[in-house]
């Protein structure tokens, strides 16, 4: 199961959906490029974050060291969007707001 937490200054993503085998897995693959197009997104705004990525235990964390509108709304717009797939795949992932 993939585990989102979100606080107001970023997210960490950890763990695998367990979907569907490796590079079969719709969950996985919606997760993995909306986290991809948020960070970018980001940085396009002039947002800054330290952003540590660990393959091992398939973590990912973002936080902002020096936000803006545009990316604080980006990572709402996030967060809604995960929250929509946990309604759809309540077994594969789970949203926690701090």
């Amino acid at each position: 199961m993939i585990h989102a937490v979100f606080k107001k200054e970023g997210f960490t993503l950890s763990g695998h959906a367990g979907y569907a085998d490796a590079g079969m897995d719709i969950v996985c693959a919606a997760v993995s490029a909306m986290a991809n197009l948020v960070c970018n997104a980001a940085e396009s705004f002039g947002a800054q974050a330290e952003i540590r990525a660990e393959e091992e235990g398939a973590r990912l964390s973002y936080r902002l060291t020096e936000g803006c509108e545009e990316a604080e709304k980006l990572l709402a717009v996030f967060r809604e969007e995960l929250r929509e797939l946990e309604t759809q795949y309540p077994k594969n992932i789970r949203v926690e707001i701090q």
